[in-house]
């Protein structure tokens, strides 16, 4: 079933898979946050669990 479902998860959908380190998604989510500091911007982010 995770093999079928890795498959169908699109590289800009955040989901934890086992070759891809949350890491890598913490700094990114950092760096947007930053930006939109920076740019005084407002920033709404959503997050979904199913």
């Amino acid at each position: 079933m995770k093999d079928s479902t890795d498959s169908q998860l699109r590289d800009q959908q955040a989901e934890f898979r086992k070759d891809l380190p949350c890491t890598d998604r913490i700094a990114t989510l950092r760096i947007i946050v930053e930006k939109s500091i920076e740019w005084n911007s407002s920033l709404y982010i959503n997050f979904l669990g199913y």
